[in-house]
């Protein structure tokens, strides 16, 4: 990134500051903050352990210094702003989660199909946080990280004195880890599946099996979709269909399902309910990352403040708004303004739903890519088009 582009950035990164309100974090007197700079970059130099006093010493310095990325500690501290971790006296800390399109398996190369997946990855969370923990929705803040995924900040006070270890198991918890199920001995067929009835894991697990069998259709659909599972081919679908596997969706036998008991279908395999169930446990769980999670002192993204490495706005969120939430869209804030970018090969990206194809050399594009793909690396700034 050459300097005349910095320059551009940091006046662009200061209209949005000066423009757009800032969201600051709940007692941000109490916070480590921490600031990279355009003048450093390419090279990340962390600027931190700040601390701010007002509301308006936090956002004229932002409006001021117009940092290129913007973090606030999980930590609440007694002395937030010393310049040693133990001067400060760590006093407790939100829960974070952080979902990241780097932790998916198998995760799909366009990134909007990255973004759509841990998206689906988040509500899983959600899920787990709301019925499995029970915290209320005001507890939890949902926020676009602006690069390639969502942090969810659970702020209630039973979380707050929680150590590392504790906070590891809440993620060993939500993502499966080390999950054990034992339907049944490995000598005698299986007759039982966790039931609904129960709770946590068991039901989820449950509830995603009825589920799959209830769109096992027709023969047809069946064989096609039972082929989806490790270790079913289409020889040893039809023989599941042809055993009476299409028997089970009926309102009688799901019931029965329900309740864990699945004996009645004797010619159905101990292997294929166990299939199912490994498979509701992949289907179910969410991916976070672990360290992320267990760090009573990271520094996490300020919500409303913009993502450097994209300038995607850090966008809040809530329960009821997520699902709509089009990141490529709804977290851009640039304009459409024309401008020309020096690409030294060819870039492309998708935002506002344009897909935008950049070929090596001057390109015209607004702002809104331009600034993007900047942010990227892909391009450097020419001038105004």
């Amino acid at each position: 990134m050459n300097e005349r582009t910095k320059h551009f950035l940091h006046e662009k990164f200061k209209e949005y500051y000066l423009e757009y309100p800032i969201q600051l974090p709940p007692e941000f007197e109490r916070r480590e903050w921490g600031f990279i700079f355009f003048d450093a970059l390419p090279k990340i130099v962390m600027r931190r352990h700040t601390a701010f006093v007002t509301r308006q010493e936090a956002i004229d310095y932002l409006r001021n210094m117009v940092p290129a990325h913007a973090f606030a500690s999980v930590a609440h501290y007694e002395y937030p702003g010393a310049g040693t971790m133990a001067d400060k006296h760590w006093q407790g800390a939100d829960l974070i989660f952080d979902l990241d399109a780097d932790h998916l398996p198998n995760a799909p190369e366009s990134f909007p199909e990255m973004l759509a997946r841990v998206k689906s990855e988040t509500l899983r969370l959600l899920d787990f946080l709301t019925n499995d923990f029970g915290f209320s929705g005001e507890s939890l803040n949902i926020v676009f990280s602006g690069g390639r995924g969502y942090h969810v900040h659970v702020r209630d006070p039973t979380v707050q004195t929680l150590g590392s270890a504790e906070r590891r198991e809440i993620v060993d918890y939500v993502s499966g880890a080390g999950l054990i199920i034992k339907p049944a001995s490995v000598s005698s067929p299986i007759s039982e599946i966790p039931a609904e009835k129960r709770f946590g894991w068991s039901r989820k697990i449950n509830l995603w099996i009825t589920g799959y069998v209830q769109s096992l259709k027709d023969p047809e659909t069946a064989v096609n979709k039972l082929q989806e599972l490790d270790g079913i081919g289409e020889m040893k679908a039809k023989k599941l269909v042809d055993a009476g596997l299409l028997d089970a969706a009926s309102n009688a036998n799901i019931e029965r399902i329900r309740n864990g008991n699945i004996k009645f279908l004797a010619g159905i395999t101990k292997s294929f309910w166990n299939r199912l169930i490994l498979k509701a446990i992949q289907e179910t769980c969410a991916s976070v990352d672990e360290p992320v999670t267990g760090d009573i002192k990271r520094l996490i993204r300020l919500p409303t403040s913009l993502h450097g490495g994209s300038s995607l706005r850090v966008a809040p969120l809530t329960l009821e708004n997520i699902e709509v939430f089009d990141p490529l869209k709804d977290a851009v804030v640039f304009s459409d303004k024309a401008i020309s970018v020096m690409a030294e090969m060819p870039a492309a990206c998708d935002l506002r739903g344009k897909h935008f194809e950049l070929a090596e050399g001057v390109n015209t594009v607004p702002e809104y890519a331009g600034v993007y793909l900047m942010c990227r690396g892909a391009v450097e700034y020419v001038g105004k088009a």
